[in-house]
């Protein structure tokens, strides 16, 4: 429906911004979590805002690592636990920027093929 009301390269033209503000956020919380003192209210923020865009994009596995990161960060796991959970939310997002990427190409290539008739 989102497609239908937005345009046919909505979904490919959303990727690379959901992809740059994911890898800057994901760059953010690395910081965040290599100073002394933990911010759990800022990380908490950043981990939110990861995983709210994964789930708007139905990216399952990055949104569900993203959540428990974010469980970590609310029981104010101990920053190796929070490390580990961000590693897996970078895994993740690595995984899944691939297969989006290759979507969007092949929805582009639909599309345009689509555009040019039979």
């Amino acid at each position: 429906m989102l497609k239908e009301s937005s345009g046919p390269f909505f979904f490919a033209s959303l990727l690379p911004t959901f992809c740059r503000d994911s890898t800057a956020t994901l760059r953010d919380l690395t910081v965040a979590l290599g100073q002394p003192l933990l911010n759990y209210h800022d990380l908490g923020e950043l981990c939110f805002k990861i995983r709210g865009g994964a789930a708007c994009l139905g990216v399952c596995r990055m949104a569900h690592a993203c959540g428990q990161l974010h469980q970590a960060v609310q029981n104010r796991a101990t920053k190796e636990r929070l490390i580990t959970a961000l590693n897996a939310a970078k895994q993740e997002f690595s995984i899944m920027q691939e297969k989006l990427e290759t979507l969007a190409q092949l929805e582009t290539k639909i599309v345009s093929n689509e555009a040019d008739g039979p």
